[in-house]
């Protein structure tokens, strides 16, 4: 058992800084709503009165979290008011998750982040904000050898200390183009619309808002049109700059049973993923990176946000040419086969796809068309541009079913394929609204862990989403 220690001085910055990071734009709020347009010394006590109570909740906070491990679990002891004690087995940790932010530099100690059964989706079981290096090295290799010792219990085999080669990594210029063609920039403008509407009080929009209807018959119009280019531009640069520093010196190494993923500038993160735990395969492709011959491929991991992504996704290659991800997924993951032929929908759903997206662009261009007329009516073109899309998602959708895997694949401007293993099959679902049972068409849908993952793959022939029900109830049968 190694001593009851405390976390390093730094944790107190990083933990409070995070929280007064959370807290600027509300305190911001506090103070503009109480003071009325007059500020006093009085509208700076609630935010003051805020700051030093996180202040000192982050200095007692740490000086009560102690932390040890012995050869078969961690143990941690934390909170101010209320104290928990928590015993997790090694065997039990699903991921290990390791972070360098700027507080953790300056220190030279790391932040991990430890992922167990048992723990609420998407929220690390524990996180020690700030650790040596040398201890959380020792952390994990205390963990493999627990896993290593199951493992060899169960199939009990020599294990060679074979060299860790790097199966995939991506070079600068790589980086750069996984960037230009991320297509972030819709969450940048999701984000900045939610951070300008937080100040309504500072920006006087209503009279911005006049003042352009003031000046529309005159160059109001162009204005407005430039500002919102500038605006995607601007958008544009920050993800492009986003997602550089998060994917830079990007390296996937396969260690014994464990996949584990280093990435990161600013922010080194190291994520250590069971090949046990993998529950799927996902394959992106957008339609830029598509043109090129490129892609981008997630695994579907059974727990929390290890890679700072959605819940159980967590990015294997953020950029990769297409040839190359069926050699990196058989180096990483065996059991999957990524040459599996897909096959395609019915004909007869092919007008379906085509209508799909007509039914919300209809009556909006017809209604455009008529109000601006006459130069409305080149509105009208979107109707036989949605119809296109249909045709090409028809053409894309498809399923692929073997003994112990099955495939599905989906959707066109971002074109998904997932495999998933039989055995990870949490739940299948095969239904038919009435226009689809005159078609003898049907929509299969697959869940997986962790919860809420779903894949589906609408209007497919009855009898394929049979067989492949009767697919799934053979595991079950096998299963009893």
């Amino acid at each position: 058992m190694t001593p009851r220690r405390r976390l390093h001085p730094v944790a107190i910055m990083a933990g409070v800084g995070k929280e007064l990071k959370n807290m600027v734009v509300p305190l911001l709020v506090i103070m503009v709503a109480g003071s009325r347009n007059r500020f006093s010394w009085r509208d700076f006590i609630v935010p003051l009165a805020a700051v030093v109570y996180t202040v000192v909740m982050g200095v007692l906070s740490w000086i009560r979290f102690t932390y040890a491990w012995d050869e078969d679990r961690l143990l941690v002891e934390e909170g101010v008011f209320v104290r928990k004690r928590r015993s997790i087995p090694f065997e039990r940790i699903h991921g290990i998750s390791v972070t360098e932010g700027i507080w953790q530099r300056m220190a030279g100690v790391v932040q991990v982040h430890v992922e167990a059964a048992g723990d609420a989706l998407g929220e690390a079981e524990v996180t020690l904000r700030a650790i040596s290096k040398e201890e959380a090295r020792r952390l994990q290799r205390c963990v493999e050898q627990a896993k290593h010792k199951v493992g060899a219990a169960a199939h009990p085999e020599p294990s060679a200390n074979r060299p860790h080669r790097a199966l995939f990594t991506l070079s600068m210029k790589e980086v750069w183009m996984a960037s230009l063609t991320s297509g972030g920039t819709l969450g940048v403008v999701a984000a900045l619309c939610a951070f300008l509407s937080q100040l309504g009080d500072f920006i006087p929009y209503e009279a911005l808002i006049r003042d352009l209807q003031s000046t529309w018959n005159g160059h109001g119009g162009w204005y407005i049109a430039l500002f919102i280019l500038s605006l995607l531009l601007a958008a544009y640069g920050v993800a492009i700059v986003q997602n550089m520093i998060r994917y830079a010196s990007f390296v996937v190494r396969k260690q014994e049973d464990t996949i584990v993923i280093a990435r990161g500038w600013l922010e080194r993160k190291a994520v250590s993923v069971p090949v046990a735990r993998v529950q799927g395969i996902v394959i992106h492709e957008n339609w830029l990176r598509r043109l090129f011959g490129y892609a981008s491929v997630s695994l579907i991991h059974a727990g929390g946000r290890l890679d700072g992504g959605g819940a159980g996704d967590v990015v294997l290659c953020p950029f990769v040419e297409k040839r190359r991800v069926a050699s990196i997924i058989q180096a990483c993951l065996p059991e999957y086969d990524l040459g599996v032929p897909f096959s395609p929908l019915p004909k007869r759903a092919k007008r379906r796809y085509m209508l799909r997206p007509l039914v919300w662009l209809v009556i909006p261009a017809i209604l455009a068309a008529y109000i601006e007329r006459p130069w409305g009516a080149a509105v009208l073109v979107v109707l036989p541009l949605g119809a296109w899309i249909g045709i090409r998602r028809f053409q894309i959708a498809g399923w692929s079913l073997s003994s112990k895997q099955l495939a599905l694949r989906s959707g066109w401007f971002r074109q998904t394929t997932t495999y998933i293993l039989k055995r990870h099959v949490q739940s299948l679902e095969t239904s038919a609204t009435w226009w689809q049972k005159r078609k003898r068409l049907a929509t299969i849908s697959i869940a997986v862990m962790p919860l809420g993952t779903r894949v589906r793959v609408v209007d497919v022939d009855e009898a394929d989403a049979a067989s492949v029900y009767r697919w799934l109830q053979g595991k079950r049968r096998k299963q009893t």
